[in-house]
């Protein structure tokens, strides 16, 4: 998983930060659930825990993130 984590600028990895990392996160051009995988390695770097709203969150209008499992 360290290889998500190049995507963030130093700055970024501070729990404080986690407001700034879902709005960098939502106007990435990835699909979702690379944008997820960013967010869950980035929460395990900086130590905290996530929620779902936490995942809704970095989804774009219109957009729907559905688990691999379902695919």
């Amino acid at each position: 998983m360290s290889g998500e984590l190049e995507i963030f600028p130093e700055w970024m990895l501070d729990p404080k930060r986690k407001e700034d990392v879902l709005i960098f996160l939502r106007e990435l051009p990835a699909p979702p659930r690379r944008r997820k995988e960013a967010l869950v390695a980035w929460a395990q770097y900086v130590g905290i825990v996530l929620t779902k709203d936490d995942i809704r969150a970095i989804l774009k209008p219109g957009e729907e993130y559905i688990e691999a499992w379902r695919e």
